[in-house]
């Protein structure tokens, strides 16, 4: 019998590859490589994908703006060789309606403008993107008085109300007024800026400013100074807080030219400037200056402290007249503050058109806010983390009807102003009173440093003096909004082209709200808007 063993199976052989060579040949072993003219068409067909997708981004979803104007200051900083350049996105009106306070970019509405001012005078703006902040929403009415802006709904028979802004925007929205360290400052130049109440107050350079109250009360008025218009090196008081920090006053410039070796001229010299675009020739070098090496004079400075010496620049430009300003009673004050003893008591009062709003902070932990010569409301009394030999950062600010305190970043307990004179809707109308004042009872307090800044000032026209008011607006300063327009304004309102020129713009011309600044590095900063 034979035994039968398994078969060995064998692979079938390949076949042959079309592009293989001749057998034992480096081409058939390796294969040919692909043509030249494939890589590079490979290569363009990435390149113009990836700026189809960049179009399709900047043209649907986001893009970049720069800002070339001071009309958003303080909130953006503008400059035509170079001002912030903001990030804006394309898709949020998409899911969700225009907010009130957000900052917004849109396109100019030269069909609308056309109408109401001189066709060659903005040609310019045709197809520009415009950033203003969104004022005024559609289907309302809305007027500005006192510098407040009010609206009500279209329909008939409701009041206006006063808008107040969230916190977060009025932040973004504060213009500095005063800021002082007083680590630097000698007792003398302390009366250049405020009006002192009581003798048991003491300043040394490198120390604090300390109030004394016993054993009597003791205090700080401020006040603003201009230069005066009399003819000689002097200063003229105002009566209260003005609406523009930058008015006709001197500045003092130091010059940035580069110089060979390093280093810059350095030059120091005064100009009168009459707007918010300072520039500056040197007068020894010729070099054009701008705004960031300026320092506004209504700040403590050597030219106020000696006047005779080192006095403003004379002349009809040298000084502002009662007309080109205007009292504003909102304000902010902020306050590195020590008390010294549980019975020391430090307030803070703003003067107003509403009375005087008072917040006071104890030793013993109480923080009090109220109209002054009435007692405290109830719900305004809280307890705070104030504590003897301590220093604390304290805030309190009066704007929009509504008075806030906050002890080291935390708010305590606000105040909405009860409804009378400074609350009621009163067309044409101007503030009559503005002021801060500083006091100490009880045990002493030491200040270490001061700031004080001021709310927007929002302008209709009719504020100055033969002026006339704004295109759209009625006598009474009011504009109506329609269901398809919205009002966007400039922060900084004097000098803003805006939907006070030229009327709400149509909703259709919006491109998205502006989400945050992005450049320069050193400005990097989301921008405040509407909570939600």
């Amino acid at each position: 019998m034979t035994r039968m063993g398994k078969t060995k199976k064998t692979a079938p052989p390949s076949p042959a590859s079309p592009d293989a060579g001749p057998p034992g040949t480096e081409a058939g072993a390796a294969g040919k490589t692909a043509p030249a003219w494939r890589a590079g068409l490979d290569f363009v067909l990435t390149l113009g994908g990836a700026v189809l997708i960049a179009l399709a981004v900047k043209a649907y979803a986001f893009d970049v703006y720069l800002i070339p104007s001071g009309s958003m200051e303080t909130s953006l900083h503008g400059r035509p060789d170079g001002g912030d350049r903001i990030f804006c996105s394309k898709l949020h009106y998409r899911f969700r309606p225009l907010r009130r306070w957000e900052v917004a970019v849109f396109e100019f509405p030269y069909e609308k403008a056309r109408l109401s001012e001189n066709p060659e005078a903005i040609e310019q703006y045709r197809g520009q993107n415009f950033v203003k902040r969104v004022v005024g929403l559609p289907g309302e009415s809305l007027a500005i008085s006192r510098g407040d802006v009010w609206i009500r709904p279209l329909e008939a028979g409701t009041d206006f109300r006063r808008l107040a802004k969230p916190d977060p925007v009025q932040r973004d929205m504060w213009q500095n007024v005063y800021d002082e360290d007083f680590s630097d400052l000698a007792g003398a130049e302390l009366e250049y800026s405020w009006k002192i109440f009581g003798e048991a107050i003491s300043l040394e350079r490198g120390g604090a400013l300390r109030l004394s109250p016993e054993p009597g009360p003791v205090g700080l008025d401020y006040r603003p100074l201009v230069p005066s218009r009399a003819g000689k090196p002097e200063l003229e008081e105002l009566p209260g807080i003005p609406d523009r920090y930058t008015l006709e006053q001197p500045v003092q410039f130091k010059c940035r030219r580069p110089i060979a070796g390093g280093g810059t001229c350095g030059r120091l010299f005064v100009k009168t400037v009459k707007t918010q675009s300072m520039l500056a020739r040197c007068p020894e070098c010729a070099f054009l200056n701008d705004e960031i090496s300026a320092i506004f004079y209504h700040r403590r400075s050597g030219l106020y402290r000696h006047p005779a010496a080192a006095g403003p620049p004379q002349g009809e430009d040298a000084a502002p007249r009662r007309a080109d300003y205007h009292l504003v009673p909102d304000l902010r004050a902020v306050v590195d503050l020590v008390l010294e003893r549980r019975d020391s008591v430090f307030s803070i009062t703003m003067h107003g058109d509403a009375g005087r709003i008072r917040a006071s902070f104890a030793g013993d932990g109480r923080v009090e806010i109220g109209l002054a010569g009435r007692p405290a409301r109830p719900e305004a009394r809280t307890l705070a983390d104030l504590e003897p030999g301590r220093s604390h950062r304290l805030e309190f600010y009066l704007a929009d009807g509504v008075a806030r305190i906050f002890v080291d970043s935390e708010r305590e307990c606000a105040l909405e102003i009860p409804a009378g004179g400074g609350d009621r809707f009163q067309p044409r109308q101007l503030p009559k009173r503005s002021g801060v004042s500083l006091a100490a009872e009880g045990g002493g307090v030491e200040i270490r440093r001061i700031r004080l800044d001021r709310d927007i000032f929002y302008y209709s026209g009719w504020e100055r003096p033969g002026g006339e008011r704004f295109s759209g607006m009625s006598s009474l300063g009011e504009v109506l909004v329609d269901a398809n327009s919205f009002f966007p304004m400039g922060d900084h309102c004097p000098s803003s082209f805006d939907a006070r020129s030229w009327g709400p713009p149509p909703l259709s011309l919006l491109r998205g709200p502006a989400l945050l600044v992005w450049w320069p590095p050193e400005r990097f900063h989301r921008i405040a808007g509407p909570p939600g």
